[in-house]
């Protein structure tokens, strides 16, 4: 699938550019290249560099992916969970922060984990891109103090538009998750409530206190 990668004007104002890119931080917004002129091929150098650098594409702006440790932690164990779900039922392969897909207007997005069925696969096999060119069926977003809801409510619509059936927002704070399925309304999913796989993973459950039991020790 090629995608040009989106070219709209520069807003006239840093404000304008500010309020595009959702209000994020200013700390996350790369100044170099110039906001407005980055490409495809600046995500995947800063992905491949040395010192690797995770960064989304918007707009023709790369826009540093909001991570922060117990968030880490927390994704590291969804994808223990759902791969091993997957795993023991052959249905696909998971990925981490790192997996970057390109939407049809051309930006480009790193969910925290991600279910890429093997249907999606060409020839049921790894694809060997450094930006896939594949659909994944989930997206997990575990919230970060410098994510807003602006940049998550884009990010969310334009997995939707590229063909992502399912998405959980995480909100560590809470220990409360967001269930996103396109048209329909957001449900809110409580700390004593399960997330579930619906269409795109049946069976598949996860209760919230597990999910956050995982970054504590268990008790003898």
């Amino acid at each position: 699938m090629v995608v040009k990668t989106a070219t709209l004007a520069l807003p006239a104002t840093a404000a304008d550019l500010h309020e595009r890119l959702g209000f994020v931080p200013l700390h996350r917004i790369c100044m170099n290249p110039p906001p407005g002129t980055a490409t495809v091929a600046d995500v995947i150098r800063f992905l491949e560099g040395d010192a690797k650098r995770l960064y989304e594409l918007i707009d023709g702006t790369l826009v540093q992916k909001a991570n922060f440790t117990y968030g880490s932690v927390l994704a590291v164990a969804v994808i223990c969970r759902i791969g091993n779900f997957v795993e023991q039922r052959n249905l696909g392969l998971m990925a981490g922060p790192d997996c970057p897909y390109r939407v049809p207007c051309g930006n480009i997005w790193l969910p925290d984990v991600s279910f890429i069925p093997w249907s999606e696969l060409p020839d049921e096999e790894l694809p060997t891109d450094a930006v896939w060119g594949v659909v994944p069926a989930l997206a997990v977003e575990v919230l970060s103090p410098s994510n807003t809801a602006a940049e998550i409510d884009r990010k969310i619509a334009e997995l939707f538009e590229l063909g992502t059936k399912l998405i959980w927002v995480i909100d560590p704070p809470t220990e409360s998750a967001a269930v996103y399925v396109p048209g329909k309304k957001p449900k809110r999913v409580g700390p004593g409530d399960v997330l579930e796989g619906g269409r795109v993973l049946p069976g598949f459950r996860l209760p919230l206190s597990d999910l956050f039991a995982a970054t504590r020790r268990r008790k003898k």
